[in-house]
């Protein structure tokens, strides 16, 4: 079906546990089913649900330079630029969507360290669940192949998690289409829920005179 087209790994091969929440945690953060989200209709989807399945199958393009990382997705018409030189995260980051990252390599992989992750925007996986301004991503990109790219994350929690959430190893394949752009994916129609609902109502009762 489609959702399986848009799977990123095998389930039966390698499953992906859900979160594990401390005593009271489930209730207060798990997101409940259903297309609202909790920050409008055109959210960015953040660090790390944007790669883990929040643009399904949708391109991503990674440009590397000696000093840095840039991550370009397709949908939702996001960016990352991720520093390779060293630094260390800033003492008191700004919370954004995307978060504060800084990376280095271990052998081959490299490993991105992330924090200040905006709390209003909920988490990747199924199910979803939101997190605190205590989350701390851990994210590995290899290449085992000149092919494919492999995309592993850990997401520590202290205030909501009983235990840090380890992603399946998400598969990603080089474009057939060699030399191809990005397209350009605007989301324009960003009201709150309740208004679009009111559009929605209004479109219908014009197209039924």
């Amino acid at each position: 079906g489609v959702m399986a087209a848009k799977m990123q790994f095998d389930p039966k091969i390698t499953p992906e546990a859900p979160p594990s929440f401390k005593p009271g945690m489930a209730a207060k953060y798990m997101v409940k089913p259903g297309p609202a989200r909790a920050y409008g209709t055109c959210a960015q989807f953040g660090t790390p649900s944007t790669l883990l399945g929040g643009n399904a199958t949708w391109p991503i393009q990674i440009i590397q330079t000696s000093a840095l990382i840039a991550v370009l997705d397709e949908y939702p018409l996001d960016y990352r630029v991720i520093p390779t030189d060293g630094r260390p995260h800033p003492k008191n980051p700004d919370p954004t969507f995307n978060g504060d990252s800084t990376a280095h390599w271990e052998g081959d992989t490299l490993v991105v360290d992330t924090i200040a992750v905006d709390d209003r925007v909920s988490n990747f996986g199924t199910p979803r669940w939101r997190h605190s301004d205590q989350e701390h991503v851990i994210e590995r990109f290899s290449r085992p192949s000149m092919n494919y790219l492999i995309y592993q994350v850990t997401v520590e929690d202290p205030v909501v998690l009983a235990k840090p959430w380890v992603s399946a190893p998400h598969r990603w394949s080089l474009s057939v289409h060699k030399g191809e752009l990005l397209g350009e994916f605007f989301c324009t129609n960003n009201q709150e829920p309740d208004e679009i609902s009111k559009q929605t109502g209004d479109d219908a009762k014009a197209g039924g005179k």
